[in-house]
């Protein structure tokens, strides 16, 4: 009689759910998006203490307005990346309430500050979840975002590589034409529709909501580009605030831009405090500045970002 009483073990899955959907019931969804926030002026607040005598050392060269300029683009490129999910949501998930969407993502975006994109899937999942919008939709969608990111981080680094000063000292320019070629071709190819449906049916055992065409993948492909592009301008503003760069190194900078963001999503850790996209970007920075710069642009890019997003997430709560 008992053995027919006792209930079945919860499975590992089962569990994380449920303690998931505790911790964003109630007052416990306001807890945590206040600890997010914590968390996220307290790396702030830690950058700029770790490198305060660099900083106060530094001759400065200020030109204000670059600043503005990079502020602009940080938001062109920040809002870019959410229509781009909306898009993704609306044509996957048949979910096209945009207000929503840009709620959801401002919020569950304070926790990529954690380490690891495990916490950041998951929030962004559960928040869905009250929508009624299924987490294996959001999950997957998430994970092709990871890819149509990495896609287009790495076809439009390949793009810039004949602006790239010394390379031709490693490879003839008629080689690097024929394998950025090849490699953006194999960049294209893996957005086929074809492909990525039969991806998500194996993953998820059914077909998308509404079928993929070239016209979806080709357009998110060129928008996650253009949001790379975007996103160099920003770093190229930044370097122009502290140090004059001429713009001839635009393309250069948008292709380091690119490669270190794609570098660090490839990477799924952290090195050290600074992050790995800083760490690549100081090392590929030394190209055209000196290192002291490279380092100040590196750090001032972080706060950027960091600032940017809470300052947005923070306006989320008045949506």
């Amino acid at each position: 009689m008992k053995e027919q009483l006792r209930q079945p073990a919860l499975s590992l899955a089962q569990q994380i759910r449920r303690i998931g959907h505790y911790l964003i019931t109630g007052w416990r969804r306001q807890l945590l998006s206040v600890f997010f926030i914590l968390f996220t002026v307290f790396l702030i607040v830690r950058v700029i203490y770790g490198n305060w005598e660099l900083l106060a050392n530094y001759a400065w060269e200020i030109r204000p307005e670059w600043l503005l300029y990079g502020i602009i683009a940080f938001f062109v490129d920040f809002f870019l990346v959410i229509w781009i999910w909306h898009l993704l949501v609306a044509r996957l998930a048949n979910y096209n309430n945009l207000h929503r969407t840009v709620k959801i993502y401002l919020q569950a975006n304070l926790s990529r500050r954690i380490p690891g994109m495990v916490w950041y899937i998951a929030s962004r999942a559960l928040l869905y979840q009250g929508a009624g919008v299924s987490k294996t939709q959001i999950s997957l969608l998430s994970g092709l975002e990871l890819a149509f990111f990495m896609i287009s981080g790495f076809v439009t680094t390949l793009l810039t590589l004949p602006f790239w000063s010394g390379l031709d000292e490693v490879l003839t320019p008629s080689t690097q034409f024929w394998a950025s070629l090849f490699m953006v071709f194999l960049g294209v190819l893996l957005v086929h529709p074809r492909i990525l449906q039969k991806l998500w049916q194996k993953t998820s055992r059914s077909l998308p909501e509404q079928e993929l065409r070239w016209g979806d993948t080709a357009v998110w492909l060129t928008l996650y580009i253009l949001t790379w592009i975007v996103g160099g301008l920003v770093l190229f503003s930044v370097i122009n605030f502290f140090q004059p760069l001429p713009t001839v190194h635009l393309i250069t900078v948008i292709g380091m831009w690119s490669l270190s963001g794609t570098i660090s999503l490839a990477g799924f850790f952290t090195i050290s405090f600074v992050g790995l996209r800083e760490v690549t970007l100081i090392v590929l920075l030394t190209q055209l500045l000196p290192m002291p710069v490279t380092l100040i642009v590196a750090i001032t890019v972080r706060l950027m970002w960091l600032t940017g997003e809470l300052l947005a997430s923070l306006f989320s709560f008045k949506l």
